[in-house]
C-alpha cells in the first residue's frame, strides 16, 4: 500500500474540496487476486441496502486500533433525510430512486495511543473483508477520468507528476506510438472549418427520446440549442453538479491552471460528445449531466449521487409529460476506472445497481472501454449486467475502420469498436485560449495570421479517443429508436451494423 499521495492542483472555488489520491499498491496479496487502482484516500462509501447493519460501527472498532476515526455525517452527493438511521448511523436516503450509498471520512484521533500511520480507507477496507462482513456494500471511493490517452497510473509513478494532468492529444504531445494521436493533423485537438449543414430532425412528428451525457455538461453552440435540456429535478436541483457553477469547464474552460492560458485537459469534452450525438440523431435531445470537473476527474460518489438522481428523473411522470412524453433511452458514460478485485463481483460499490435500475427503465448504458491501451477491463464498461441486451461497451477505431486506435483499450469485455479518431464534432464557440497563433502579418485593413490552434470560435474542431466513439454508438442507437425499434433491438442492430464495418481482425 503507498504512504504516498497525489494532491490535486484546484482552483479555490472549485466544486470540491481538495482530496489526496492514492495507487493501491497489491505488494503482500495473493498474486492475481488484487490490482492497481486509484482512490481517495481517507473515504469510504457504505451502501446501506448492502452492507452489514453493524458496518459501521465495526469500521469504527477496526479503525481505533490503528489510532483513526471515521465520520458518517457526509454523503457522496446523495439528497438525504436530515435523520439519522440508529441503527446504522447513516443519514436516511430520502426517496427510492436516490442512491442509498454514504461517504465515510476517516481521520485521525486527537488522544490516539497507537498510531499506526495516517488514515488510509484501503488499509482499513481490507482489514474488514478479511473477516468476511466487509465485503458487500463496504468500497472505495474510486477515481475515475474522463479517458485521457496515455495515462494509465499503474505504467508509471504517479507521484512525480499530477496523473491527471496533460491530454495528449494536444500538440505537445510524442510524435510515435500513443503520443502520435496528440499531434495536429494527427487527430490531436484542434479547430477545423466545418462547411456542412446544421444536422434537422428526420422525424420531426416523432416522440424525441432523450440521451443522458455524464460529462463536463456542455457549452454554448448553435445546434445544441434546441436539442439540451436542462438536467434537473421537479423541484429544480440539479441532477449532477450545478450547470451555472462559476467552475463549469464548458464555459470557462482554464481553471486547473488560469495563468496558462491553456485549456483545461476535458474543457470542451461534454460539448463535443453532445455534437456527436446531436450529428448521429439530430431528433435526440440530451440531458448534459456535470460530474467531471475541468480535468476529468470524477470521483465514485458523486457519479453514485447522480445516477441516484437520474433514476428519480426518469421516474417523474410529471416531467415526462412536461417532455412531450420523451423518455431517457439511452445513457452515455465516457470515463472509466480500474477496480483492485474485478474477479469478486461482492465488492463492487453501489454503482452496478443503479446501472442496472436504470436499464430496466428500458435505457441503453453505452460505456467507453478507455485509452490506456491495455485489456484490463475498465469499469463501469465492465460491469457485469444484468440484462446485457442494453449495456454496450465501445473500443475506438481508426478513420479507415482497417485498425483499431492503438490508444484503445481490447479484450472480450469490449463488445464493440466505432470510429474515434480524427472525429469532427462541436467545441463552445466562446474558447479561446492564451495561445496566440505563430505569425501575424496585417495587411489592407484586415487582420492576417497563422492557425490559432487554440481559438474555436469558429465551432468545431476535431478530437480523438474511446470518449468519443460511445457517443457514435449512443447516438446510433437513438436514431433507430426514433425509428421505431426497441432499445433492446436498436442496440442489437447498432452493434451488429458496427460489427459488419469493422475489418481490423486479421483472421
Amino acid at each position: 500500500m503507498s504512504d504516498q499521495g497525489v494532491e490535486t492542483r484546484r482552483n479555490p472555488d472549485d466544486w470540491r474540496k481538495v482530496r489526496r489520491f492514492t495507487l493501491l499498491d497489491p505488494a503482500g496479496e495473493v498474486p492475481g487476486t488484487v490490482f492497481p487502482a486509484l482512490y481517495v484516500s481517507d473515504e469510504l462509501l457504505v451502501d446501506t441496502g448492502e452492507a452489514d447493519a453493524r458496518a459501521v460501527e465495526r469500521l469504527r472498532a477496526l479503525a481505533e486500533k490503528s489510532g483513526w476515526t471515521v465520520d458518517a455525517g457526509e454523503s457522496g452527493g446523495n439528497i438525504e433525510d436530515p435523520r439519522i438511521d440508529p441503527q446504522r448511523g447513516m443519514p436516511i436516503p430520502r426517496s427510492r430512486g436516490v442512491s442509498r450509498s454514504v461517504r465515510l471520512r476517516l481521520g485521525m484521533a486527537k488522544e490516539a495511543e497507537h498510531v499506526v500511520a495516517t488514515p488510509d480507507a484501503w488499509a482499513l477496507l481490507r482489514q474488514a473483508r478479511r473477516t468476511g462482513w466487509g465485503k458487500r456494500g463496504i468500497s472505495l471511493n474510486h477515481v475515475l477520468t474522463t479517458d485521457p490517452i496515455g495515462l494509465n497510473p499503474f505504467k508509471a509513478n504517479p507521484f512525480k507528476a499530477n496523473p491527471f494532468k496533460a491530454n495528449p492529444f494536444k500538440a505537445n504531445a510524442g510524435t510515435v506510438g500513443i503520443g502520435s494521436y496528440g499531434e495536429l493533423g494527427s487527430g490531436g485537438l484542434q479547430p477545423v472549418t466545418y462547411l456542412g449543414a446544421k444536422p434537422t430532425r428526420r422525424h420531426p412528428d416523432a416522440i424525441r427520446p432523450i440521451v443522458a451525457v455524464f460529462d463536463t455538461g456542455w457549452g454554448e453552440h448553435p445546434w445544441l440549442k434546441d436539442a439540451v435540456i436542462e438536467p434537473r429535478l421537479g423541484a429544480g436541483e440539479p441532477i449532477g453538479i450545478e450547470p451555472e457553477s462559476p467552475t463549469n469547464p464548458e464555459r470557462t474552460p482554464s481553471l486547473a491552471e488560469p495563468l496558462d492560458g491553456i485549456f483545461d485537459d476535458a474543457a470542451g469534452h461534454g460539448t463535443f460528445i453532445a455534437g456527436i450525438i446531436h450529428q448521429e440523431c439530430p431528433d435526440a435531445l440530451i440531458l448534459p449531466v456535470r460530474v467531471a470537473d475541468g480535468e476529468g476527474v470524477i470521483l465514485e460518489s458523486d457519479l453514485i449521487g447522480a445516477l441516484g438522481r437520474l433514476v428519480e428523473f426518469m421516474d417523474d411522470s410529471a416531467l415526462e409529460s412536461k417532455r412531450g412524453g420523451s423518455k431517457v433511452a439511452v445513457l452515455n458514460l465516457s470515463f472509466s476506472f480500474h477496480h483492485e478485485t474485478p474477479d469478486d463481483p461482492d465488492t463492487v460499490s453501489e454503482l452496478k445497481r443503479l446501472l442496472d435500475e436504470i436499464r430496466m427503465r428500458d435505457c441503453v448504458v453505452v460505456c467507453s472501454a478507455g485509452n490506456e491501451a491495455t485489456s484490463r477491463p475498465t469499469y463501469p464498461a465492465a460491469i457485469p449486467s444484468n440484462d446485457p441486451g442494453r449495456h454496450v461497451s465501445v473500443g475506438a477505431l481508426n478513420p479507415s475502420d482497417r485498425s483499431i486506435a492503438l490508444f484503445s483499450n481490447i479484450g472480450d469485455w469490449v463488445e464493440v469498436y466505432a470510429p474515434g479518431v480524427s472525429l469532427l464534432s462541436t467545441v463552445p464557440i466562446t474558447f479561446e485560449g492564451g495561445i496566440q497563433a505563430g505569425t501575424r502579418d496585417d495587411g489592407h485593413g484586415h487582420r492576417r495570421e497563422t492557425l490559432d490552434v487554440d481559438d474555436f470560435r469558429g465551432g468545431f474542431g476535431v478530437w480523438s479517443g474511446t470518449s468519443f466513439a460511445a457517443p457514435v454508438v449512443a447516438g446510433r442507437i437513438a436514431a433507430r429508436i426514433v425509428a421505431g425499434e426497441s432499445p433492446d433491438a436498436a442496440k442489437k442492430s447498432v452493434v451488429k451494423e458496427l460489427t459488419a464495418q469493422d475489418h481490423s481482425r486479421m483472421d
